[in-house]
């Protein structure tokens, strides 16, 4: 049952953390929502089918415009510790490529991209309050903005308790809190100040991708398109696959009168309509949460209020059960009228969710270019490979343990499916192709040269 003080506790707990007013009446919103019973989920009867003119498609894109950079600032989202991974400190630290990590990557992307369009762009990262001391003891991060911060912090939120709706424990510990979803980039980029200093000084349009996304750059064809265009908020998209099927949708959606193309996440859909929401046929592209907005556009919504769709994330901290009341950023899409969705190669997803990603990314499957842009592998891409299918066991979790088994990273640019269950030691240099299945049944670490002939003679793996 719902304490009848559940907003007078709440408040006191954000007030006493010095949390933003506009942040705490946007989340007492949210806990309002869910005490009168909603739970996030948008019925089935009024998801629409999206019309043709609603996306377009990057290949049919102009080169772009050096001198409309000029227009543009790129921000990253940053808040993630990579605990999925057996982290304790922020995901952007793990190493990609040789010697660099996911942050260095990007400060390398957005410097080249000055370099050759001779505009100076302005890269910032929202934190968390988990991640910003990693992210700023980074060497040279301070400075790469010139007088512009380098980033700005998102807010944190109550966690919930499911029963009463009262927040957790005495607000002390870190445990008793969490960030309320990437869609608070939008109340932090406002009350951090950047947004009208960035209107200010011309910035018309932000870039605005995960930072764990190393194919999401900032494109000059994509900046002029949105610009022609006169868009207020544009979707990146990409052909869903069997590995995507839980990937945000597009949708069209009727209230008041008015239809608006809007984004549909799997904690969003009514678990009888799960296999719908699934079906690759129907929705044949998902969200790489690479998103360009308006800057003015975007000020405006938030003057009048930009109550996102709720997400009702459900834990358990410490045996308690327990409610994260979040927002997706993409979610914004359906408070714009001029929207629309751009239809993009596999390429500029490029996402690290797990170790699994973490081993297709430094593989040879993709390049990191001179002006450090992440690639597909150009044979794999003229051969519309798509992205390897890696499945790995719980033996390669967290990113010590895959570390310590994979001392060499084995060449993948060839290769279709990879499946390796229990601890196979990668010892020494080889190539895998086709589709390969490797298998240890004992818990102790063996080389993959001990696991048997009948594997060695397999063309599909060769060690050198």
């Amino acid at each position: 049952m719902v304490a009848p003080n559940y907003q007078e506790a709440l408040r006191k707990r954000m007030q006493d953390a010095k949390i933003n007013p506009i942040m705490q009446e946007e989340f007492l919103r949210r806990a309002d929502l869910v005490a009168r019973g909603a739970s996030g989920k948008v019925p089935w009867s009024a998801i629409r089918d999206l019309h043709a003119e609603d996306y377009f498609d990057f290949r049919d894109l102009s080169s772009g415009e050096n001198a409309e950079l000029s227009r543009l600032a790129v921000i990253k989202l940053n808040g993630g510790l990579g605990t999925s991974m057996g982290l304790e400190r922020a995901k952007s630290l793990i190493e990609v490529k040789p010697g660099l990590n996911f942050l260095q990557i990007i400060m390398r992307q957005i410097q080249a991209l000055r370099q050759k369009s001779g505009q100076w762009i302005p890269l910032f990262f929202m934190n968390s309050y988990n991640t910003r001391s990693d992210t700023l003891a980074l060497p040279g991060i301070l400075s790469f903005n010139g007088d512009w911060p380098v980033d700005f912090v998102q807010h944190k939120v109550p966690r919930l308790l499911k029963d009463n709706l009262l927040p957790l424990g005495d607000g002390q510990s870190d445990e008793h809190w969490c960030p309320p979803g990437h869609g608070d980039v939008y109340f932090s980029l406002m009350l951090s100040g950047l947004l009208d200093r960035l209107l200010a000084e011309g910035r018309e349009i932000a870039f605005i991708s995960n930072g764990d996304n190393l194919g999401a750059t900032a494109h000059p064809g994509i900046l002029h398109a949105v610009l022609e265009q006169q868009l207020d908020f544009l979707m990146e998209v990409t052909p869903k696959t069997r590995a995507d099927l839980k990937g945000g949708v597009l949708y069209r959606h009727r209230s008041a009168g008015e239809e608006r193309i809007e984004l549909l996440e799997t904690a969003m859909v009514e678990p009888e309509h799960i296999q719908d929401f699934e079906d690759v046929k129907r929705f044949a592209y998902f969200s790489t949460n690479n998103l360009w907005i308006r800057l003015e556009a975007l000020r405006d919504q938030l003057k009048k209020g930009l109550p996102l769709a709720l997400i009702v994330n459900p834990k358990k901290v410490a045996g308690q059960e327990i409610l994260q009341l979040e927002a997706a950023m993409g979610s914004a899409i359906g408070h714009f009228m001029r929207t629309r969705g751009l239809i993009i190669p596999r390429d500029r997803f490029a996402p690290v969710k797990s170790c699994a990603d973490l081993l297709v990314r430094r593989s040879d499957a993709y390049t990191l270019m001179e002006d450090s842009q992440l690639v597909m592998e150009r044979e794999r891409l003229r051969l519309d490979m798509g992205e390897p299918r890696i499945v790995l066991s719980d033996h390669y979790k967290t990113v010590k343990d895959f570390e310590s088994l994979f001392l060499q990273i084995p060449s993948l640019s060839g290769i279709a499916s990879l499946e390796i269950q229990g601890p196979v030691l990668f010892d020494k240099k080889m190539t895998l192709r086709g589709t390969v299945r490797l298998e240890n049944q004992s818990s102790v670490p063996r080389p993959i040269s001990s696991l048997g002939r009948d594997l060695l003679s397999d063309e599909s793996v060769e060690i050198s």
